[in-house]
């Protein structure tokens, strides 16, 4: 009996060791009063929805590693950690701090128990203004808590250029922005959503991501003096586009006195006038077209130049004006001329007894007419109407017009002369 009793004890004893030893495993192992974290980050900047492996040292108050399996905690101000717990091993414990969605700077900081970082403070350096002294705020350092820039967050820095970095304020131009995205020490970023903002002309967009140049490119089109603002995180960065004048042209044209083309007879010269109208940049040449298959090159039409030009065949002719200037930028005006065929009509009435009045009528100028008068006789005017005496009979007048372009027209008419 006594044995049996000794052996209930000795069972309950092994027992009662069984679930102390279950309890201690169950009680996590921290760090020492007084021992020290230190936390690093494998990078300092991920993008959004990236990825870092953060480590933490945990050192007890001699300087030693604590002992293995202590549990560290790793908490963040944005994204997660994960794990949320590690165990150490030579001191060290290690998670993965995993980037969101969302921009900005994440604080994640490592614990042990009742151990943190250790605490440094770097004094500020004063001011000293004239007549003010203004002292610097210190700055305070934990060292177990670490920093990481997540997307536009670790921007540094934000730049922007145009090009062209001027555009005529007459045709307008389009212009390529580009932004750049830095971060600390330089640092070129990628996949960083960059805004772009104008006063003045459109954007081809206003939202995109740098590449992996750190870039984003927009175009511009605008017709002015033109600021270009673009930001990424919270820096930003401002660029302008000025306003420079661009070629003017101009181009008239008369006929016979008439202030437009809108009717001209084949071989009847027209009288352009082309020029540079006021505000023009200075053009580096200019040429008209006549839309007859030739053309005549009018130098830089630093004044205005007059060009008679006459068209051979009927038909619709488009004159046109082109100046260039030193930017390549072209201005531009036309003229539509209406050439007709040249016709002649001739008339002819007795006057007096047997004296015979006859006329022609050509739509374009004549330098001369030859009269052939049906009775053997002929005769030259440089009037469009002359007189004949005839013997009784029937005639048949023909007129021969010389016409200025050099060209000729003819035309004819009876008369019974009683």
């Amino acid at each position: 009996m006594v044995k049996t009793m000794f052996s209930r004890i000795t069972v309950s004893l092994g027992v009662l060791v069984m679930l102390i030893a279950t309890s201690c495993d169950r009680v996590p192992l921290l760090a020492p009063t007084n021992s020290s974290v230190t936390i690093d980050a494998q990078s300092r900047v991920v993008s959004i929805g990236g990825t870092t492996t953060v480590t933490a040292t945990v050192l007890e108050s001699s300087g030693t590693p604590v002992q293995n399996g202590t549990q560290v905690r790793f908490t963040t101000s944005l994204g997660r950690m994960d794990p949320v717990e590690a165990q150490t091993r030579n001191g060290v414990a290690t998670s993965t701090f995993m980037a969101g969605d969302d921009s900005g700077i994440a604080e994640v900081r490592a614990t042990s128990g009742g151990s943190g970082g250790s605490t440094t403070t770097t004094p500020g350096n004063t001011t000293t203004t004239p007549g003010t002294t203004t002292p610097s705020t210190p700055t305070t350092n934990s060292s177990n808590v670490v920093q990481i820039a997540v997307g536009a967050g670790a921007v540094d820095t934000v730049t922007v250029s145009a090009n062209p970095s001027s555009v005529s304020t007459t045709g307008g131009g389009t212009v390529t922005v580009t932004a750049t995205a830095l971060g600390t020490g330089g640092r070129l970023l990628s996949g960083i959503p960059v805004n772009f903002s104008v006063n003045r002309g459109t954007l081809s967009a206003t939202t995109a991501p740098t590449n992996t140049q750190g870039q984003a490119q927009v175009t511009l089109a605008t017709n002015g003096e033109t600021t270009i603002t673009v930001a990424a995180g919270t820096k930003t960065a401002t660029a302008t586009v000025t306003g420079r004048p661009g070629p003017s042209v101009v181009l008239t044209c008369t006929v016979a006195g008439a202030n437009n083309c809108a009717a001209v007879a084949a071989g009847q010269p027209a009288v352009f006038t082309a020029a540079r109208e006021s505000g023009s940049a200075t053009l580096t040449s200019a040429t008209l077209d006549f839309g007859d298959n030739s053309s005549q090159s009018l130098g830089t039409l630093s004044s205005s130049t007059t060009i008679p030009h006459s068209y051979a065949q009927a038909g619709t002719y488009t004159a046109r004006l082109t100046g260039t200037d030193a930017n390549g930028e072209t201005s531009t005006s036309i003229q539509v001329i209406q050439v007709n065929a040249v016709t002649i009509t001739v008339s002819a009435s007795i006057s007096s007894g047997t004296t015979v009045t006859a006329t022609a009528i050509v739509n374009a100028p004549v330098s001369s007419y030859l009269w052939n008068w049906g009775d053997g006789q002929s005769s030259s005017t440089t009037s469009a109407s002359t007189t004949h005496g005839y013997a009784s009979g029937t005639y048949t007048i023909t007129v021969t017009a010389t016409l200025q372009s050099g060209g000729t027209v003819t035309g004819n008419t009876s008369i019974v002369v009683p």
